[in-house]
């Protein structure tokens, strides 16, 4: 038995057929997205987001739906408390 991140690149190659370097890739990206504050994940994915494209608005309500499935527990934030916390 190797260890948890040996498992799960495993476990991903097996599952889905990913290749090693996929796998190991996918579980790196995870396991650093798991590291995240919530005002960490803020800032990150509304820089994200602007990147692409997205306006303001849609990013700030988008962050608001988004961080009640993430990991950590997250209060409540409506999308004015997200853009205080984005420009203060």
């Amino acid at each position: 038995m190797g260890s948890p991140v040996d498992d799960a690149e495993q476990r991903l190659q097996t599952l889905l057929g990913l290749s090693p370097e996929q796998a190991a890739r996918a579980v790196a990206e995870t396991l650093d997205s798991l590291r995240f504050q919530v005002d960490e994940y803020i800032a990150t994915r509304h820089a994200e987001l602007q990147s692409e494209g997205v306006g303001n608005l849609q990013i700030f309500e988008r962050i608001a739906s988004e961080l009640s499935e993430l990991r950590f527990r997250a209060p409540r934030l409506s999308a004015r408390q997200i853009r205080r916390r984005v420009y203060g």
